[in-house]
């Protein structure tokens, strides 16, 4: 014990003592709400896609092939070459063809010369018969003979548009503009011997050909509605996307062209055709892709446009299904539970995740966006409106 408190009265140790003891702690103060932020839903113009696997092809797809019997003499272009319509591809010897050429106007010269000697004989022997110097049978055997030297004149004239035709095509064109393959034969080579030899293939993708398939049950309410004449024109103006395979968008918009006139029993789709201009190459025959095709945001109001949309993130999933946590009275966390639709292009979004929803929420509602992990239900929170995009704040100000 130390020296002051030996010098202190035993009564005066006890009532300090005393203080100490019966001193009562004070309540531990329960902590603020957490803060949340929150947004409603927002009601809005979306397009949304069904999307369905595609394949492209190119508008006009030519195999080149020889159409005469030689050998190729000359190749005019380098494999993968753009080339123009009529321009001039390989060269397959005409010497063969010019001497046919040669032989058929000579054949077609003597031809001429025997109809010309076969008028000059009927005319002499029908003026005769006028003056009955020569019998009826002379006369008509001498028309027989001219109509023969008639018939023989087309017939050379055949032969000789024949030979031409022949000749002409020794000289490979191309029926289209388009870029080239590679040439499937080389110079010096014989072709067109046992068939129509393959020499190369020219496509044409300034637009192209996107096919893809549709189930039947999607197919049913395009047969209930074609017989409208509006309904069959809105198709048609529909701006279908397509998404390649890194996931890009190409940058234009296609038209549906073609729609095949029954189901494909093996497969149960029906198969449509959507038709892309593609002027800068950038889309090439053989391509994967996923076409989409606009539709309604709500599939049970085909004719309705707008609908409600939340972020992405907001919305939540557990056993009992899809939820979002909203703020109701009292600022107290109320689990609601949602039906999600299609996720909104980014493009619609400012880049941002957006899905619409389809039942469970209105547009008053108090949705938790952000601090999703501070939500809990009944848990009181501390609301805070989240801020408004600069786009819409922009239109606010004008």
């Amino acid at each position: 014990m130390s020296h002051f408190s030996k010098t202190l009265p035993l009564s005066l140790l006890l009532a300090v003592s005393c203080l100490n003891s019966c001193k009562k702690e004070a309540p531990p103060q329960a902590p603020p709400p957490a803060p949340v932020t929150v947004a409603n839903p927002d009601l809005r113009e979306a397009i949304v896609y069904a999307e369905f696997p595609a394949t492209i092809d190119a508008d006009k797809t030519i195999e080149i092939r020889a159409r005469v019997r030689g050998v190729m003499e000359k190749q005019y272009f380098s494999d993968g070459q753009l080339v123009k319509k009529d321009e001039q591809l390989f060269l397959i010897e005409p010497e063969p063809y010019q001497q046919a050429v040669d032989a058929a106007e000579a054949d077609l010269s003597r031809a001429k010369a025997a109809q010309e000697l076969a008028q000059k004989r009927y005319d002499r022997l029908a003026q005769a018969l006028k003056q009955n110097a020569v019998s009826q049978i002379e006369t008509e055997i001498a028309a027989a003979e001219l109509s023969q030297a008639a018939a023989g004149v087309k017939q050379a004239e055949a032969k000789l548009e024949n030979a031409k035709l022949d000749l002409s095509y020794t000289k490979v064109i191309s029926p289209i503009s388009g870029r080239t393959s590679r040439a499937s034969v080389s110079e010096g080579n014989l072709v067109g011997f046992a068939e129509p030899t393959l020499l190369t293939t020219v496509v044409d993708d300034t637009r192209v050909y996107v096919y893809f398939e549709v189930p039947e049950r999607q197919m049913i309410r395009y047969f209930h509605a074609r017989s409208d004449e509006d309904a069959a024109k809105r198709l048609k103006e529909l701006k279908i996307r397509l998404k390649l395979a890194d996931g890009s968008i190409y940058e234009k918009t296609g038209s549906i062209d073609f729609v095949d006139n029954q189901i494909d029993p093996s497969t149960r789709t029906n198969k449509v055709r959507a038709i892309f201009p593609n002027p800068k190459g950038l889309l090439a025959s053989g391509l994967y892709g996923l076409v989409g095709v606009p539709i309604s945001p709500d599939p049970d109001k085909p004719k309705e446009p707008k609908a409600l949309v939340v972020p992405t993130e907001s919305i939540l999933r557990d056993i009992a299904g899809s939820f979002v946590w909203v703020v109701g009275e009292g600022n107290k966390v109320e689990r609601r539970g949602v039906e999600p639709g299609k996720i909104l292009p980014l493009d619609q979004t400012e880049g941002k995740k957006m899905s619409v929803i389809l039942k469970g929420l209105d547009a008053s509602d108090k949705v938790i966006v952000a601090g999703l992990q501070r939500a809990r239900e009944g848990a009181v929170v501390a609301p805070q409106e989240a801020p408004k995009p600069a786009m819409e704040e922009s239109k606010e100000g004008e």
